[in-house]
């Protein structure tokens, strides 16, 4: 047994192991060396338990690679030339191997027995590793829990899958999602008509990175894109907030939906006018599905724990996060460093899930100075991985909030703007909005005349 296998030994029992299906898988490979075409992407050589079995394995690798012909002659004279041969037993051992098994009809079989104890052992050495861990006394238990996580999907991404598919079902799959699309979307629909004909619907596995300036309507924006998905669309919608409780948050959405001043329903002046239209809102929102998750203590590690277990049990369609600097993640004293590691781990969830995530961001004190008219990407605080890691980066705008407005601009209250800076997959764009205070919501810009709210521009930045 080599040290890699002893890695695996637990409480005194042997570790998980196939190894009369290794002899046999190996045994019809030289029997039939033509199914090496089918049979060489199935296994690693650390998939073998045997030692001698994972050299014999890497050197028919080896072979098929070179495109030399595998039989008896030719595997001996690759371990001859390695110094190996007698490491796996000579070529008596090797012509054992072919007179061990009837034929090669069996190998796919055995291949799959190899791989799943292959993984049983790995799974197995994982374990010990987070054992390790959680032993060490200066261990967090969110660090050794995520690392834990990591390893474990990453075993479970490592599983061989057949991706070879052919142009008729491919097409076949692309024209049954066109079929689905609603109003030509197939991405998660925002409800802002401009946003959604430039992205198609926020897209599967997408970072999208909404940044502004403290009081310009990050969160009232994302909040109307959650309410958006999840009650008009029915999408399935987790907001974490790790800046306002639950209930503020649900106070916002319901007046939006009410379209009920929200300082009415806060002073709990409710007038007879606003008591039916509340009434009426809150059904909806009650059969929606949208989670909130209001801990202000809120880590990477926990935010993808809770998400994975939320997709698995509900499905999810949208994660919003509100917002990126206020995460924790682990003990990474630079804080560049640290919100790095936060803007790839959000990626990677993304990725993993396999539907958009939006976290809010804060743009630093540059974008207020005289003569800036918009923001710029290098405004985005504390580092530029989220730039980075972001498949789109949208800044809102309120040119009459501004530190530096205008006197025009000042009176044009419910004017806002979203760029559209970064769109890796498309193009970029200035879109128009309109904010209505009084309801902490923002709505499709109408404008006096007919036509788009909003302009495009090619990858220069020009429109």
């Amino acid at each position: 047994m080599s040290e890699v296998s002893e890695e695996y030994q637990y409480s005194g029992r042997a570790a998980p192991q196939a190894t009369e299906a290794e002899a046999y898988f190996l045994g019809g490979v030289l029997q039939a060396p033509e199914r090496m075409v089918d049979l060489a992407s199935l296994l690693v050589p650390s998939d073998f338990y045997q030692e001698r079995h994972q050299v014999i394995w890497a050197a028919l690798l080896e072979l098929y690679r070179e495109s030399k012909l595998i039989d008896l002659i030719s595997l001996s004279d690759v371990l001859e030339k390695s110094g190996k041969l007698a490491l796996v037993g000579g070529r008596d051992f090797l012509f054992r191997l072919i007179e061990s098994v009837a034929s090669a009809a069996n190998a796919a079989y055995h291949a799959e027995l190899i791989r799943s104890k292959s993984l049983l052992r790995q799974i197995i050495h994982e374990a010990n590793f987070m054992i390790r861990g959680a032993q060490d006394p200066s261990a967090a238990p969110d660090e050794v829990i995520g690392k834990a996580q990591e390893k474990i999907f990453a075993l479970a991404d490592s599983q061989v899958k057949d991706s070879l598919r052919t142009a008729e079902s491919v097409v076949s799959a692309v024209l049954l999602a066109l079929e689905q699309r609603k109003d030509g979307i197939n991405g998660c629909p925002t409800g802002f008509k401009d946003l959604d004909e430039l992205t198609n619907g926020l897209q599967p596995s997408d970072l999208i990175v909404l940044a502004a300036r403290p009081g310009m309507g990050k969160t009232a924006f994302a909040l109307s894109i959650a309410a958006n998905a999840a009650i008009k669309y029915g999408k399935k919608v987790v907001f974490f907030s790790l800046e306002m409780g639950a209930e503020q948050l649900i106070q916002r959405v319901l007046c939006a939906q009410a379209s009920v001043p929200l300082s009415n329903l806060r002073s709990g002046k409710i007038s007879g006018a606003d008591f039916p239209k509340l009434q009426a809102a809150v059904m909806p929102i009650k059969s929606a599905t949208f989670f909130i998750d209001d801990n202000a203590d809120l880590g990477l590690v926990e935010l993808m724990s809770k998400t994975r277990s939320l997709q698995k049990k509900e499905g999810l369609d949208l994660i919003i996060i509100d917002y990126l600097q206020l995460m924790k993640v682990g003990k990474e004293e630079n804080r560049a460093v640290q919100i790095g590691a936060i803007s790839r781990g959000l990626k990677i969830l993304a990725k993993e899930l396999k539907i958009p995530v939006i976290t809010l961001a804060q743009l630093n004190r540059r974008v207020e100075e005289k003569g800036r008219e918009r923001p710029q990407l290098s405004d985005l605080r504390e580092s530029g991985s989220i730039e980075q890691d972001a498949d789109m980066v949208w800044f809102i705008d309120r040119p009459s909030n501004r530190g530096n407005s205008t006197d025009e601009q000042r009176e044009q209250k419910n004017e806002a703007i979203l760029y559209v800076a970064k769109h890796r997959n498309g193009s970029t764009a200035d879109i128009k909005l309109t904010f209505e205070g009084q309801y902490t919501r923002f709505k499709d810009y109408i404008p006096d005349d007919p036509g788009s709210g909003y302009e495009y521009f090619d990858d220069f930045g020009a429109p």
